[in-house]
């Protein structure tokens, strides 16, 4: 029973961020953009969305992710959210 519950506060605090696709840089780096889709979303599900997100990229490729810098923006609950993750895979 906990296991569930978990799973579904899980579910529900992914469902409250959008992450972007991967963009590459113009000094070769890479970065995603996690954003929060309602003020209930709190700033750690927003960056472990995109990390999660970024972690899955370099799986894709065989390698590991390194985060490079993690930036946000924005105000909880008066703003929408947003954070800005640089990363390479090696």
């Amino acid at each position: 029973m906990k296991k569930r519950l978990l799973l579904a506060g899980v579910s529900v605090l992914t469902a409250c961020t959008a992450v972007s696709n991967v963009e590459v840089r113009p000094n070769g780096s890479l970065m995603i953009t996690s954003r929060a889709r309602n003020s209930f979303a709190s700033w750690n599900s927003i960056r472990n969305a995109g990390l999660k997100h970024a972690s899955a990229y370099c799986r894709d490729q065989n390698k590991r992710m390194h985060a490079i810098s993690v930036h946000t923006n924005g105000v909880r609950g008066v703003d929408n959210e947003s954070i800005e993750i640089t990363f390479e895979c090696f």
